[in-house]
């Protein structure tokens, strides 16, 4: 007797999903770590492309700027911790805003081994000029917005300090 077999086939065993382990394995792409590193790149991005083009600033030199501005007199460690920059990164940022003229570098006379920085007049023309530039990278915050992410982003640094 013949037997028609060719639609046939053999049942095969059920096959693990292609990405078995893909369903076991947490996406964090949407959890708050993700996103913060996602917004810093941001950020970052967008003031290099807009206020750091225009006036010739790096962030790391900005960064500094914002620390020095309200509080003169800080030795590069100091700007270091408060910034959150790596000290190298503050010290080169710091010799760059001395060599534009925008801060002013002095051994402290209670200590001549402590160098500390203060902005220059031209210096604090800058910051003053570049603040509200700076604020309007966040112009799609509301007040109370950017109030409640400052309370959320102080938590997380407090904690990570």
């Amino acid at each position: 007797m013949d037997i028609d077999v060719s639609g046939w086939q053999r049942p095969q065993e059920p096959r693990p999903a292609k990405n078995a382990n893909l369903a076991k394995t947490p996406d964090l792409t949407k959890a708050p770590a993700a996103l913060l590193f996602v917004a810093a790149d941001l950020l970052a991005r967008s003031f290099a492309d807009t206020i750091g083009r225009r006036h010739d600033l790096t962030l790391a030199e900005w960064r500094c700027m914002m620390v020095l501005a309200p509080r003169p007199g800080l030795a590069n460690i100091e700007v270091a911790e408060a910034s959150g920059v790596d000290v190298m990164t503050v010290s080169r940022a710091l010799r760059r805003l001395e060599r534009h003229g925008r801060l002013e570098r002095r051994a402290d006379p209670a200590d001549k081994r402590r160098v500390t920085g203060s902005l220059t007049p031209k210096g604090l023309d800058l910051y003053r000029t570049v603040a509200p530039s700076a604020e309007l990278l966040f112009a799609e915050l509301n007040v109370q917005d950017r109030a409640q992410l400052s309370r959320y982003l102080k938590t997380v640094i407090a904690s990570l300090r």
